[in-house]
C-alpha cells in the first residue's frame, strides 16, 4: 500500500539554488534537505503507515530520500520528497509540491508531461513525474556507497540511462524490506556502522 502526500510547498521549504554545487558536497546537501523535510513531517504530525495490534506504530526512523538531478535543469541534488516505510510493506511518499520547485524544474516537468500527452494544469506529484522520467531516484544505501566511490553524477547518469534502478517498484511493493537485497543489506550495515562510530567517536 502506498499513500501519497503532496503537501510540501514553497511556503514550507525552498531547496532551490542557483549556485554551483561541488559534487563532493552532495551527500551533506542531501542530508540537510532530508533533515528539513523530516522536520516538516514532524511538524505536520505525519506518521508512518500501519499500526501494531496494540495501536503503537513502528519506532523506525528509516527514510528513503527521492533525489532529482539533471545536468541542465537541476545541476545540484534536489530532494523532492521522502519515503517513510511502515508496517507490512506499507509506505508513505511525502513530497514537495510544484510550488517548491525551481523554475527550471517546473519547466522541465511541464515538458515531460507534455511529451507524455498529460495535461499540465493538473496537480501531478513532481516526484512521480521525475522518477518515471528517470531524472530522480529513491536513494537506497547501495546508491550512496556507489556514489561515494564513483561520483554522484555518474550514479545519477546510470539512473538516467536505465543502468541503475530508480527503486520505485521495490520500495512501493516491499517498503523497508527493500533492504533485504544482499547488496542493500550490506550497504545499510556499513552506513549504520559509520553512524555508530561517529556517535561514539
Amino acid at each position: 500500500m502506498v499513500n501519497m502526500i503532496d503537501e510540501c510547498d514553497k511556503e514550507n521549504v525552498d531547496f532551490t539554488s542557483e549556485v554551483e554545487v561541488d559534487e563532493e558536497d552532495w551527500e551533506s546537501i542531501i542530508q540537510m534537505q532530508v533533515n528539513e523535510l523530516s522536520c516538516i513531517l514532524e511538524k505536520k504530525g505525519i506518521q508512518r503507515p500501519g499500526q501494531f495490534p496494540n495501536g503503537q506504530r513502528t519506532s523506525s526512523h528509516l527514510v528513503y530520500p527521492i533525489v532529482a538531478y539533471d545536468v541542465e535543469r537541476c545541476p545540484y541534488p534536489t530532494v523532492l520528497g521522502l519515503v517513510l516505510t511502515g508496517l507490512a510493506g506499507q509506505t508513505l511518499f511525502f513530497g514537495m509540491g510544484v510550488k517548491g520547485l525551481s523554475v527550471g524544474l517546473v519547466d522541465y516537468m511541464n515538458e515531460l508531461l507534455e511529451f507524455e500527452g498529460m495535461p499540465i494544469g493538473v496537480r501531478w506529484n513532481p516526484a512521480d513525474v521525475f522518477i518515471e522520467a528517470r531524472v530522480a531516484i529513491i536513494l537506497l544505501p547501495d546508491d550512496i556507497l556507489f556514489a561515494r566511490e564513483n561520483g554522484w553524477i555518474e550514479m545519477m547518469g546510470q539512473v538516467r540511462e536505465g543502468k541503475r534502478s530508480t527503486h520505485r517498484l521495490v520500495v512501493t511493493k516491499m517498503g523497508r524490506m527493500a533492504l533485504m537485497d544482499e547488496k542493500q543489506d550490506r550497504a545499510y550495515k556499513e552506513l549504520k556502522g559509520e553512524d555508530l562510530d561517529e556517535k561514539q567517536g
